[in-house]
């Protein structure tokens, strides 16, 4: 076997809320020097498991639309997927040609807006965005052909709400310089695109969208949904707004060379990768000694909706009573500090460690109001 720490880290393609990208500094020298099986039932972004080294690995989560990802990126036809996420990203910078190449009757119609009384402005816009319709459909006929009139009026309503605002803005702090200008209106035409793949992310079966392409709008939305963040309404719908003016120069380029290459395509390939329950998942495992689970499970929060998937107070006491019970390798499980938490593991023989927000230090004392970490294992 070969030590966790002599192989060289990978990184995770997936930005993932909560991720431990940050604290593998603290979380690979206190796992176990020699893996046989990797276990991990929460996978997300995976930043632990992409950095650990082991004989064979299992990896599970409850979201559909994440392990179908990570099946899709695996898959023997996965140059579908490489090929579906390069025309999206080559459409992302060809509407930067589409707005320079109309950038003055955008930029004109802002400051006509500006200076007038008139409150016509959805007029002018609709009248715009009509006689620039095909420069914006045309690229997109081959692949994404599904709902054209809901993505022109997503980009004449951006406009108008993004010009709306840029006037509001203006009257209360004063005006806005030009560069300041043409980049509000660039990120509009973004957030259009965005709103557009968000629809068709709510809408599988309605544009009866296939399992490659609809990964490779999952990926797209992930990459480019404000914050990282991944959040549902009351409907099951994804709602979170476009990341803004900062993403606009966004690629993915280089994560879609990533994700294709050896290295990411060897790890997957001796994977094997389940979407179940924590327990379903794990109590199927014939575990040895030299194996390995870490665990990075939901927070204990009120709320605690996990990419549509619940993960209850009861939850978490199945898992503490799973892994105390009924595990008999080595584990690890990391979670936020909360006296519910720390009294599921307050046991014998389970060691409890204590970090700051930034898991630079380890605390002994918990009480420490700075311990906002646990690290739990059944080992020392």
């Amino acid at each position: 076997m070969i030590s966790v720490l002599e192989i060289e880290v990978l990184k995770p393609f997936l930005k993932w809320p909560g991720g431990k990208s940050k604290e593998l500094k603290v979380i690979l020298p206190n796992m176990p020097a020699n893996i046989n099986n990797y276990y991990e039932p929460f996978i997300g972004g995976g930043a632990v498991y992409f950095a650990t080294h082991a004989n064979r690995y299992f990896i599970n989560d409850k979201s559909q639309d994440l392990v179908d990802l990570y099946l899709n990126i695996k898959s023997i036809d996965n140059f579908i997927l490489f090929k579906t996420l390069s025309e999206i990203d080559n459409y992302w910078k060809s509407i930067d040609n589409i707005f320079n190449d109309n950038k003055k009757i955008f930029f004109d119609t802002y400051i006509q807006f500006r200076l007038s009384e008139n409150n016509n402005l959805k007029t002018i816009i609709d009248n715009l965005i009509e006689n620039l319709t095909n420069d914006f459909i045309s690229p997109l006929q081959n692949s994404f052909n599904y709902d054209f009139k809901f993505y022109i009026k997503e980009i004449k309503l951006n406009l108008v709400r993004k010009m709306t605002r840029m006037k509001q803005l203006e009257n209360q702090k004063g005006i806005l310089s030009d560069e300041d200008v043409e980049l509000n209106i660039l990120t509009a035409l973004k957030s259009s695109f965005y709103m557009y793949f968000r629809q068709l992310y709510n809408q599988p079966k309605k544009y009866k969208i296939d399992s490659k392409t609809y990964s490779s709008i999952y990926y797209f939305i992930r990459n480019y949904t404000y914050s990282g963040m991944f959040r549902y309404n009351s409907s099951g719908e994804f709602n979170v707004p476009y990341g803004g003016m900062g993403y606009n120069n966004n690629s993915l380029e280089k994560k879609v060379t990533y994700i294709s290459s050896d290295p990411i395509q060897e790890k997957l390939h001796n994977t094997e990768i389940e979407c179940s329950d924590f327990y379903e998942f794990m109590s199927t495992k014939n575990l040895s000694v030299e194996d390995f689970i870490f665990l990075d499970p939901p927070y204990d929060t009120e709320f605690s909706t996990y990419d549509q998937n619940e993960f209850t107070a009861n939850d978490q006491k199945r898992l503490a009573d799973f892994l105390i019970n009924e595990v008999s390798c080595k584990w690890m499980l990391v979670i936020k500090n909360t006296e519910f938490i720390h009294n599921l593991y307050n046991k014998p023989n389970i060691k409890i460690q204590y970090f700051d927000k930034s898991y630079n230090v380890s605390f002994m004392n918990r009480n420490n109001r700075e311990t906002e970490h646990l690290m739990i294992m059944n080992y020392w």
